[in-house]
């Protein structure tokens, strides 16, 4: 047992203590809702209960809510669930991936060494969850059914319908959502999706109808969903189409979301707070024939190609920055060819603790993982026992309290 486990140990055996010997009435005089003077108060039991609840697991803190009202507004304030978020992201942001296998949710944390995957909670009413286009945080966002949107935080059981878009043409039809991340400086949460002009029908010209009308319009609409204002507003169209893109889910790093060209050539970005677009050319190295596939490893925008070459942007604002930090021996590249096969599915990254191994967790089936040794440069499979036969996306994760203000799941 580590020396914080045995800390944490003593600390929780003094709040239960805490809050056998303080009745609900004498607890809530003790402990203030208004977390903006939680710094004025002198008694110091409430700042160790704060710390201590920071530091527990989702599942313990679900349990503590009943303990009394004034304990289940104090878990649920913005103080405790960005404190809890940020000790969360500290201790597991690298290394933890969520597997959404059509009808369940599996969760595991890569250390280097074999782990295994543990189920999550989904009940047998959310068989509407068709498509999992974006993590951030906790929260899930899934495409569903009617081009419905849906915010899923699977830790507290909660989930969230978004308002369903309102197009100003139309001609137009909604299409794929893009992608879904946090907005730091505005902390806001926010989706990207598009519409696009519907085809003229062939029966137009039989029918007198003018399609002079549908040419004239702007072929695209590109419309944000901010979690805050809980609506969606069209916003600038971006200097180039959206068919030039990749429309798999945007990658999310440094309040932007990242796409890969359809050329290989470069990434097209957009800020989330001021919703401007931009583009990160990819280095020289990289042929376009290597299908780069973006992804995100420590918080940087990361690179992996099909001949298992990963780089890093090291530094976002500096171009040049691009810096690999594996390549795959041709021996052991041969012998993962089998599952590079399903390459164009997708991929998602894990990083060990101590840096020295990254997961590469290819989409479709539990065989799939490859561990990549920065240290002795080897590539090899791993299994990641618990995982279902076959899923559908694979994304990085972090168990939270951030709410999605929806309904509690039964």
């Amino acid at each position: 047992m580590s020396k914080w486990q045995r800390w944490l140990i003593i600390l929780l055996c003094f709040l239960l203590c805490f809050l056998q010997s303080n009745p609900p009435e004498i607890l809530s005089s003790r402990i203030e809702i208004d977390m903006e003077n939680l710094e004025k108060t002198d008694d110091l039991p409430l700042e160790l209960v704060i710390q201590i609840l920071s530091c527990l697991p989702v599942k313990l803190l679900l349990r503590f809510k009943c303990v009394s009202k004034s304990l289940y507004n104090v878990i649920n304030s913005p103080h405790i669930v960005k404190l809890h978020l940020s000790r969360s992201l500290q201790a597991h942001s690298d290394g933890t991936l969520i597997v959404f296998g059509y009808t369940c949710f599996h969760t595991f944390n890569f250390n280097g060494s074999p782990c295994h995957a543990t189920k999550l909670y989904h009940p047998d009413n959310f068989d509407y969850l068709r498509k999992l286009v974006g993590s951030c945080n906790g929260l899930l966002c899934f495409s569903c059914q009617a081009d419905e949107v849906a915010l899923l935080n699977p830790a507290i059981r909660a989930c969230k319908h978004l308002p369903k878009v309102t197009l100003t043409n139309m001609s137009m039809e909604l299409c794929t959502l893009l992608g879904f991340g946090y907005d730091c400086i505005s902390d806001d949460y926010k989706v990207v999706r598009y519409a696009r002009l519907r085809e003229p029908s062939p029966f137009a010209a039989v029918r007198n109808m003018p399609v002079s009308g549908l040419a004239a319009s702007p072929k695209w609409e590109t419309l944000l969903y901010s979690f805050r204002t809980n609506a969606w507003e069209s916003i600038q169209n971006p200097p180039w189409t959206w068919e030039t893109v990749i429309l798999s889910p945007g990658i999310v790093a440094n309040i932007s979301l990242h796409w890969m060209s359809c050329d290989f050539k470069e990434v097209k970005c957009f800020h989330l707070f001021s919703q401007s677009y931009y583009e990160i050319p990819l280095p020289g190295k990289i042929s376009p024939g290597y299908k780069p596939t973006l992804c995100v490893l420590k918080g940087q925008l990361c690179v992996v190609t099909f001949y298992l070459d990963i780089w890093i942007l090291k530094d976002y604002d500096v171009q040049d920055s691009w810096t690999r930090l594996f390549r795959c021996p041709s021996v052991h590249w041969n012998s993962l060819y089998n599952s590079l096969c399903r390459w164009n599915l997708g991929l998602s990254v894990a990083c060990s603790k101590d840096g020295s191994k990254i997961l590469l967790a290819l989409m479709g089936d539990r065989k799939n993982f490859i561990c990549c040794d920065l240290k002795s440069k080897e590539a090899r499979m791993i299994q990641i026992p618990g995982l279902p036969p076959h899923f559908s996306a694979i994304l990085p994760w972090v168990e939270s309290l951030v709410p999605s203000s929806g309904d509690v799941m039964n």
